[in-house]
């Protein structure tokens, strides 16, 4: 899949959380290191910014903010 056709499909579909999770496997296993030493070397500006580590950056956005709300509702549903 295109780096554009999986912008279109982020414009079309509502990923769940565990689709954000294997997409950042999906990344991590292309590229050979982990989200998080990709975000750190990407914010340092050791990797420039072409469209794949740009998509990669903003699924690992979204996974950061869902994050605290899928947390939050499992906690909620615990607690019911």
């Amino acid at each position: 899949m295109s780096d554009r056709s999986k912008a279109m499909e982020f414009k079309s579909k509502r990923l769940t959380f565990e689709e954000l999770s294997e997409r950042l496997r999906e990344y991590e296993r292309k590229y050979g290191y982990s989200t998080i030493e990709f975000y750190r070397r990407f914010q340092s500006g050791d990797l420039g910014d072409d469209d794949d580590l740009m998509m990669w950056s903003g699924i690992y956005h979204l996974y950061l903010t869902s994050l605290p709300v899928r947390q939050f509702m499992q906690s909620e549903v615990a607690s019911a």
